[in-house]
């Protein structure tokens, strides 16, 4: 993997893959560029550039470790953007999965001269309610029965045994204090996106409410929404064909 120090001194490490018109992939929640997106990373750098970094904290991006302020996802937008600063590709699509989906839209909100397209999914824009109640329920970690063996699994193997409980608890907390602000976190930026935009969310997405995505797409002025049947929060998990066509559809679009 490749490295850059951010101008707080913190380390982005990155995949940078392929030759081709650039993208910047941006994985989520307890996840890396590769656990969450090496499928995506694998077919997309064929013909692209894929520029693929662990954010902030996690994965190779350490020390810091992860940590989760409640303008975290504002973070990691600036973050990006002093990768692509000091890596310098040309205008990227920018594409993200979950939290890198809302970082992705705060990116193209806050530097448009970097970005020529975002695609999102697995997004609402807000914290919800129901969003918010389901990451108490999260709590405390000490308890996690059968139900919750694979994302175990992942976070000891992507992040360290030690990270377990700071995570999940530190972006519970996160997700109360942005509840109790209002619940934004990009909603009320998005009528600044100026580039295209493809919102995808899974038709089984459960506390990422299909109304909020509507809402938040809405207020985009260039946007596409598309739900993905059959698929629930990690479409590219679930319907890996049909994310990379719509995906490469989009992208196609934006090259005519």
């Amino acid at each position: 993997m490749h490295t850059v120090i951010l101008p707080d001194g913190a380390t982005i490490a990155y995949h940078d893959e392929g030759a081709g018109p650039p993208l910047l992939l941006m994985h989520g929640f307890t996840g890396t560029a590769r656990s969450h997106l090496g499928g995506l990373i694998a077919d997309l750098a064929r013909d692209h550039r894929v520029i693929a970094p662990d954010l902030r904290g996690y994965g190779a991006s350490r020390p810091p470790a992860r940590d989760f302020p409640s303008d975290f996802y504002q973070r990691d937008a600036t973050d990006m953007a002093a990768l692509l600063d000091q890596v310098a590709p040309g205008p990227v699509v920018a594409l993200g999965f979950s939290d890198g989906a809302e970082s992705a839209l705060l990116l193209a909100a806050s530097r448009p001269d970097l970005l020529r397209g975002v695609v999102a999914w697995g997004v609402a824009g807000v914290i919800s309610p129901q969003m918010a109640a389901a990451a108490q329920r999260w709590l405390p970690v000490s308890t996690w029965g059968p139900g919750k063996d694979a994302w175990r699994a992942e976070i000891v193997q992507t992040q360290g045994e030690e990270m377990l409980e700071p995570l999940v608890s530190g972006w519970a907390a996160a997700a109360a204090a942005i509840l109790t602000a209002g619940g934004n976190i990009v909603y009320e930026q998005a009528d600044q996106i100026r580039c295209p935009a493809l919102l995808i969310n899974g038709d089984g997405e459960v506390n990422n409410l299909p109304e909020d995505v509507r809402r938040l797409a809405a207020r985009i002025p260039s946007c596409r929404l598309e739900f993905v049947a059959d698929s629930g929060h990690s479409i590219q998990d679930d319907q890996p064909a049909q994310i990379s066509a719509l995906i490469r559809t989009f992208l196609g679009g934006l090259r005519s």
